[in-house]
């Protein structure tokens, strides 16, 4: 079980430091304690018949950390909300996960009031007790909210009556989840891609095979809870008996600071974060001589970045990591050498060989394997492929066929719709997209998921979005609409669109044009809107 990796190093070390956060420290015996109290308790809560799962709205404090591992703990897969997007994107996840129950903490629920104001049916609200010894504590609800309470001994406490969430179609194997990620979906909403304790545990154990220990590590979290990264963060950690670092912002600037003062020795990070340290000169040489092992994800990795990364960090293993949330979390990576990075060829880095267990194949559109060196899909199998995505009707599940290949022992692959090809010594190098789908600074985004908001929120007759400006290692800046026969000014539009997308997803302009650009096959030219957003003629 994925919670495994950090009680039994509570087991062994109870005394040793588990997490730093809210400028405190904590032992893996205080919060090993915690989570026992609050598993405790929502095992008593979860109505019978119901599914296993429990969605956590919390800032990232040591009570969000105990309750995550707490709903582990008690048997339940864990689906995290993030504080910081919009409250109808909030109830769509809350909608769709099926869960009977919501762990919230107190800076959370004013948050919670609006998005379960956009619900028909709400879960069963526990409050997290922060202040005290993590307890899930009887709440009463001043903001208005269904809130329900147990004890922590797990005695059943004063319950409000029981809601009726809407139940999730069942998963395959779905006692055996670990945590329900949401990423961007193609249909306009966001989708629920469930991983097993078995997927989980076996990327765990392939980490530990591939980065071996490191006494008294020191792991740094930048990213949301909501975001995968955040589980090679934790457990990773906690497997390696480890120590957490949080910081309090994760504003880019304050980065090499909180390196340098807590002697950060793993870092995991998208490349973006990086690049805004070396844009504001933090990437000095011998700056952090304490890291030894760095992790860049989520978007492409360039050559002049991993230099400089490489002379703040000497000391420091430098691995390019790449895979889809579907596949938990990494499922190959490149080890970045000095003498590689200084060839001036390698203008991005590649994405490398599988991950231990994995598998990846190249194939055609009839998914028959290619030649050597020539481009094609993307597979992917292995033991932490996803069963597939949390509703059956999902049109994603397509990319999850089944297929035999000789030499390989997968029969299950995930089709990543990234173009690729194989290349002596760099294994695997990307090589674009076959749909729609990017990443900004490592969040993913379906364009046609943006394109249903702006088209909803203009009523406009043609939308079209794309990712503008993108610098030459492939990496999007941002995003800019293009609409014909809108409702309403472009402000309007933006405003409509901040109450229900990400800040991220969120384009940075609409433009309003009397037609769109058509190819000869009468589909939307995104590469003349891109080539019109490059000499400024339809965004000046």
């Amino acid at each position: 079980m994925l919670d495994s990796f950090f009680f039994d190093t509570a087991a062994s070390e109870p005394d040793s430091p588990a997490l730093w956060v809210d400028e405190r420290l904590y032992d893996y015996g205080e919060i090993a304690s915690r989570a026992r109290r609050i598993a405790a308790g929502l095992a008593d809560a979860m109505p019978a018949g119901r599914p296993g799962r429990c969605l956590l709205f919390a800032h990232r404090s040591v009570a969000a950390y105990a309750g995550l591992l707490g709903i582990l703990k008690a048997g339940f897969a864990y689906v995290p909300l993030n504080p910081n997007v919009p409250a109808a994107r909030i109830a769509a996840v809350i909608e769709q996960s099926g869960a009977p129950l919501l762990l919230v903490d107190r800076r959370c629920t004013a948050l919670l009031e609006e998005a379960l104001s956009l619900l028909d049916d709400c879960p069963r609200i526990l409050l997290l007790d922060e202040a005290g010894g993590g307890d899930v504590q009887d709440a009463e609800d001043a903001q208005g909210t269904r809130a329900a309470s147990v004890s922590a001994a797990g005695e059943r406490g004063r319950l409000h009556p029981e809601s009726s969430v809407t139940e999730a179609p069942a998963l395959r194997a779905s006692h055996d989840l670990a945590y329900i990620l949401f990423t961007s979906g193609s249909t306009g909403a966001p989708k629920g891609v469930p991983i097993s304790h078995a997927n989980a545990d076996a990327y765990v154990t392939g980490q530990l095979q591939l980065l071996g220990s490191v006494h008294r590590a020191r792991y740094v979290q930048l990213c949301e809870l909501t975001f995968d990264p955040s589980v090679h963060d934790m457990f990773v950690c906690w497997a390696n008996g480890g120590c957490l670092y949080v910081p309090k912002t994760v504003e880019p600037i304050y980065n090499a600071a909180f390196i340098q003062e807590h002697a950060i020795t793993h870092w995991s990070s998208v490349p973006s974060a990086a690049g805004f340290m070396q844009q504001f000169r933090k990437l000095g040489s011998n700056e952090f001589p304490s890291v030894r092992v760095t992790q860049f994800g989520g978007e492409p990795l360039p050559r002049l970045l991993v230099q400089a990364w490489l002379r703040a960090a000497p000391n420091s293993r430098v691995l390019n990591m790449y895979g889809p949330t579907e596949t938990t979390v990494a499922c190959a990576a490149f080890e970045v050498t000095p003498e590689f990075a200084d060839d001036p060829q390698h203008a991005v880095m590649p994405l490398g060989g599988a991950l231990p267990g994995m598998e990846l194949l190249i194939v055609d559109a009839a998914l028959a394997p290619v030649a050597s060196g020539e481009s094609g899909e993307l597979l992917i199998g292995g033991p932490q492929l996803a069963e597939g995505y949390l509703s059956p009707d999902e049109a994603g599940n397509r990319h999850f066929v089944s297929m035999a290949y000789p030499g390989h022992t997968s029969q299950r692959w995930y089709r990543s719709s990234d173009a690729a090809r194989e290349v002596p010594r760099q294994g695997i190098v990307f090589q674009g997209r076959l749909d729609t789908q990017i990443k900004i600074r490592g969040n993913r985004i379906e364009l046609e998921e943006v394109e249903h908001v702006v088209q909803a929120c203009s009523h406009a007759a043609l939308c079209a979005v794309i990712a503008w400006p993108v610098d030459d290692a492939g990496r999007a800046g941002g995003l800019i609409a293009f609409v014909t026969n809108a409702q309403g000014s472009a402000l309007h539009v933006l405003q409509a669109c901040r109450q229900r997308l990400p800040v991220y997803a969120v384009p940075q302009r609409i433009v309003m044009l009397e037609a769109l650009p058509l190819n000869v096959n009468g589909k939307i030219d995104r590469k003349a809107l891109a080539e019109c957003c490059a000499s400024s003629k339809a965004v000046a």
